[in-house]
């Protein structure tokens, strides 16, 4: 049983999730890249991976419905194929993998993602075009991370979307479709294995606040923040805490 927690703990939670979904506000993604690093520090994966899915179903949802006209159906639909297989995988790896090993991992597949924002854009000035059929394998290694993680899809989806050159709007309001759509998938698997209990919804209750609040922040700063920097803060954070997962286990 995980809670209570104490109250160095909440406030640690309470802040992970803020970060997080203000991040999602701004890029209409990356809410799991960030909070699911910092709240494994507090609480065990296997309890982390569920909330996070549950929560960014909530977020998807309102995001869809705000901008629904601008959706990409067909980007989304081809993804669903890939998604299902990588659903199936990540759940099996979940239920096997040791618990310890899974968190350093999360620490290994984040200090990647922090090089690829802090250095990407000087290693790879040249917009990528890759061929259709790698959409399937794109979708299945996301869906694989998610289901494992409990997100952290948003940047290998992205840089798939990215080479679609979609308006600013579309693309951002299409991905975070395509995360719900994988977030409804791997809900049901969750629950169908036994993964996520019904103890955990006092997490999901209590994580609504913070939550909430991110996402608002996030999207009152989404047209205000430079890029550049943006990317730069949100990897040095990376940085830091796919370390602490590697290195303080």
């Amino acid at each position: 049983m995980t809670w209570p927690l104490s109250a160095l703990e909440t406030l640690w939670c309470a802040a992970a999730l803020f970060a997080g979904y203000a991040v999602r506000g701004v890029a209409g993604f990356g809410s799991g890249v960030v909070a699911t690093p910092l709240l494994t520090f507090v609480l065990p994966l296997s309890v982390v991976a569920p909330l996070i899915t549950v929560l960014g179903f909530f977020v998807s949802v309102r995001q869809a419905a705000v901008d629904w006209t601008l959706i990409n159906w067909r980007a989304v639909a081809v993804f669903v194929p890939g998604s299902l297989a990588g659903v199936a995988l990540g759940l099996y790896a979940f239920k096997t993998l040791d618990q310890t090993l899974l968190a350093r991992l999360l620490g290994a597949y984040v200090l990647l993602y922090a090089a690829y924002s802090l250095f990407g854009e000087r290693l790879f000035r040249r917009a990528l075009t890759p061929p259709p059929w790698l959409v399937h394998p794109v979708a299945a290694l996301g869906a694989l991370v998610a289901t494992i993680f409990g997100g952290l899809a948003g940047p290998i989806y992205v840089t798939y979307f990215d080479s679609l050159k979609m308006a600013k709007s579309v693309f951002r309001v299409t991905v975070s479709t395509t995360l719900l759509v994988l977030n409804v998938v791997r809900s049901i698997g969750y629950v169908a294995t036994g993964v996520f209990r019904i103890d955990d919804l006092v997490l999901v209750g209590a994580a609504v606040v913070p939550v909430v609040l991110g996402t608002w922040a996030g999207e009152r700063l989404h047209h205000r923040l430079d890029p550049a920097a943006f990317r730069r803060g949100i990897g040095a954070l990376l940085l830091a805490s796919g370390l602490g997962l590697v290195f303080a286990r």
